[in-house]
């Protein structure tokens, strides 16, 4: 069973399509003047938009460079913590848990999250679930609905 998707079907694709009743109905909650109103928009010009696009692409990368950071800082405090450096370096923390680098900031370690391994039982049942699953998206028993849109940016290669 095959179904044929609306392109003004919000709950279908996760957002109207441009210039829909439900997208008109969006811009004007937002405060935005449609395209189509003939109101120059400084917001949406190519240069904006194109600006827009630029700097998305960068807080990206900035996003990657400090998820690096963030793990080499971490790595680096953990291996403090191993050779015994901040226990006596630092100060313990008002509490007595963790360590008082300032006197508003407290460094503290937390164990980390249980992950669970199951039986082969529990495994077997796990893949039997996902095979009828499969077989419910492809006969059309299951439904689904789709996520908000959102937007990618990649660097073009060269």
């Amino acid at each position: 069973m095959t179904t044929t998707l609306s392109n003004t079907n919000p709950t279908a694709l996760g957002e109207p399509t441009p210039g829909s009743p439900e997208a008109l109905l969006l811009l004007a909650n937002a405060g935005v003047l449609p395209a189509s109103a003939g109101t120059e928009d400084p917001r949406f010009t190519a240069d904006a938009i194109t600006t827009c696009v630029s700097r998305l692409l960068e807080v990206k990368q900035q996003q990657e460079l400090l998820a690096n950071e963030l793990k080499e800082l971490n790595e680096q405090l953990r291996l403090a913590h191993l050779r015994g450096d901040l226990l006596t370096l630092l100060p313990s923390g008002k509490d007595g848990n963790g360590y008082q680098i300032t006197p508003d900031l407290v460094l503290n370690r937390r164990p980390g999250r249980k992950q669970w391994s199951y039986s082969i039982d529990c495994k077997e049942i796990e893949c039997q679930l996902k095979a009828r699953q499969s077989y419910e998206q492809q006969s059309g028993v299951a439904s689904y609905s789709v996520g908000a849109a959102f937007w990618e940016v990649r660097a073009g290669k060269g």
